[in-house]
């Protein structure tokens, strides 16, 4: 295994163009995988995330996260202040609290335009009680009609665990049409060894998630491995453990139609999580950037 990559950079000389913030650390899930599990952590100081964000060179992707970025009473405020230096946003979030649609309104109002939303039990309260510990699919299930009947719903993710949900391809792609949800990104991943995980399982890699795939979705393989082999990012910022493709062949504008993610978690002989990754940055505690997940890794048990 190769040595952690791990390096710090000030604000203005940031090059990622995607930057996770952890506004904070609390939450009100216990999911069996989580990679950032620290809830001791205070939140993070709204000013000084502001004025380091200000000093990044170029517009950016601000990701929005936690623990669960919806404990923080002032989150419409903290979305406003984000977009309003210029930058874009995304929220990624467990849920619950959007099951409430006057809460999605409000985040809506704040400027919201993009949300991730985690359906790891999809609609199956059997699967989130063995992945995330809690029988919570309804209101997974209306978090997702809230979003999307708020135009803010773009991307969903679901991690495949080996003996417990490799139906959920399938599951999915149904609940989408029995929900009328036409136009999102989907992302299945595999557990990723980091912070606190489900050890006492098979730990798949891409192949078998795009074997899982290809059979739920009844896909070709060579058509998925076209688009492996094929998508690239800008700006030679592509990650070889990701990458997507549409359901429907015909589509090429991401965010049209259903698109398909695949993202291989699992850092067997690796040093981390989509280690060496260019494009995900994470506001560290000191206000400095650091690639996302080899800061996860160096701070584990800590940030």
């Amino acid at each position: 295994m190769t040595q952690l990559n791990y390096y710090e950079l000030e604000p203005e000389d940031n090059h990622f163009t995607d930057v996770v913030i952890d506004v904070t650390h609390r939450c009100n899930m216990m999911c069996k995988n989580c990679y950032i599990p620290n809830r001791e952590i205070p939140d993070m100081d709204a000013d000084l995330m502001i004025e380091t964000i200000k000093k990044f060179p170029k517009r950016v992707a601000i990701r929005i996260i936690g623990a669960e970025p919806t404990m923080r009473q002032d989150l419409p405020e903290l979305i406003t202040r984000i977009l309003d230096t210029g930058h874009r946003v995304t929220l990624l979030t467990n849920g619950l609290r959007l099951a409430r649609e006057n809460y999605v309104k409000g985040l809506k109002d704040a400027g919201l335009k993009h949300l991730y939303l985690s359906l790891n039990g999809v609609d199956n309260d059997d699967w989130y009680e063995k992945i995330d510990e809690m029988r919570c699919s309804k209101k997974k299930i209306q978090a997702m009609i809230n979003a999307n009947k708020y135009n803010l719903l773009r991307d969903v993710g679901c991690i495949i665990v080996n003996g417990v949900n490799e139906e959920a391809p399938a599951r999915m792609i149904d609940m989408f049409k029995r929900h009328d949800i036409k136009n999102v990104v989907v992302r299945f991943k595999t557990i990723g060894q980091l912070g606190r995980y489900m050890e006492g399982v098979h730990q798949m890699g891409m192949d078998s998630l795009i074997n899982i795939v290809c059979k739920q979705l009844n896909l070709k393989e060579d058509y998925v491995r076209w688009w492996q082999n094929n998508w690239i990012y800008p700006d030679s910022r592509q990650e070889k453990d990701s990458f997507l493709f549409p359901l429907d062949p015909k589509q090429r504008l991401v965010y049209k139609g259903i698109w398909i993610k695949l993202v291989n978690w699992n850092t067997d002989g690796k040093t981390t999580v989509l280690e060496n990754s260019t494009r995900r940055g994470r506001v560290t505690e000191n206000f400095k950037v650091a690639p996302f997940f080899e800061h996860v890794t160096n701070n584990e048990g800590g940030y």
